[in-house]
């Protein structure tokens, strides 16, 4: 009996909610998860934590992770633990909203060559909407783990996402994004990823 295939045949256009994730198409890119952000942001801990799931798989998929940073000089890095869990952390400083406004990341992304961003990080309605609705313009597959992004209230935080699903990008949820990327159990990917699902 024949498989189905994951992905639609050539010549028919594919809703993009019913379109599975590529491991080999996507970069995960975590935006401004800076501690003096992060605190006042809703659910900070949660965000965290699934922000350091995302990044787990991405290490076991072989998944490119690029960081960014708001102003460090005045804001601070990034978390050093989610950066301490890469050993040569793609980490760029910009002042621009959007990520794809600042020619270090952009070009970076470039050289990736991959078309799909899972996005994470902060704040929901400005910089990671600025990133994602400036990435479907220039063509790019936007997944957004829904719960590990974050504002500093949850009336923006809804607000950036509905407007960014109305632009185009999926907003998904850390544990669908992992179990999407894994596609089955059994694998050798799917044992190294169980502990990072058993946490969430």
């Amino acid at each position: 009996m024949q498989a189905f295939p994951r992905q639609v045949m050539k010549g028919r256009k594919m809703n993009q909610y019913a379109q599975f994730l590529d491991k080999n198409d996507c970069v995960l890119l975590l935006v401004d998860i800076q501690k003096v952000m992060l605190d006042p942001c809703v659910q900070p801990d949660l965000i965290e934590k699934n922000a350091s799931a995302l990044v787990d798989l991405a290490q076991i998929m072989d998944i490119p992770i690029v960081y960014s940073e708001h102003n460090p000089e005045k804001l601070g890095g990034f978390l050093p633990h989610l950066l301490s869990k890469v050993s040569e952390p793609n980490v760029y400083k910009k002042l621009e909203f959007s990520c794809l406004e600042n020619e270090a990341i952009l070009r970076a992304l470039q050289r990736i060559d991959r078309r799909t961003l899972l996005l994470a990080g902060l704040e929901a309605h400005v910089c990671v909407f600025h990133t994602g609705a400036h990435a479907l313009r220039l063509g790019y597959r936007v997944h957004v783990a829904s719960d590990a992004v974050s504002s500093r209230s949850t009336l923006n935080k809804e607000v950036g996402l509905r407007r960014l699903e109305k632009a185009g990008a999926v907003i998904s949820s850390t544990e669908m994004i992992l179990f999407e990327l894994l596609n089955r159990a059994g694998t050798a990917d799917f044992r190294a990823a169980l502990p990072v699902l058993k946490s969430l």
